[in-house]
């Protein structure tokens, strides 16, 4: 009988050391090089309810019924006339503007009503529903 000689360990071990450092060091490359971007949020800022209600003012309301006509104080009026009626509303500060819409009422309109209350130079454009 012949016997076998064999240089080779009967066992093999792999090193993983080195990409266990290697890992380490990606993780700490990609974590400095990723630039964090800070989102713009809505900032709340609640007044006070305890004090009199005096002193606020109603927004100007505009109404975008299923129709697709626009609407101020039940009043037809057309998309042009929303930029003046901003200004014209605006006193010693500007004025807050709110857009209700109803169920089935264009999205662009809406956009666009909101578009000319910020150029007519409206503080806050709002969307609420539109109740029938």
């Amino acid at each position: 009988m012949r016997r076998r000689l064999s240089t080779e360990p009967e066992g093999t071990e792999i090193n993983v050391s080195p990409l266990i450092d290697l890992v380490f060091i990606l993780l700490i490359f990609f974590i400095v090089a990723t630039s964090f971007v800070n989102e713009v949020g809505i900032t709340p800022k609640h007044k006070d309810t305890a004090t009199s209600s005096a002193n606020l003012e109603d927004p100007l309301a505009f109404d975008l019924p299923s129709s697709g006509q626009l609407l101020q104080d039940g009043m037809v009026i057309g998309l042009e006339q929303v930029a003046p009626l901003v200004r014209s509303r605006a006193s010693e500060k500007k004025p807050s503007v709110l857009v209700r819409v109803s169920p089935g009422a264009r999205a662009g309109m809406a956009t666009q009503v909101m578009d000319q209350a910020m150029l007519g130079g409206a503080q806050a454009v709002k969307l609420s529903p539109l109740t029938q």
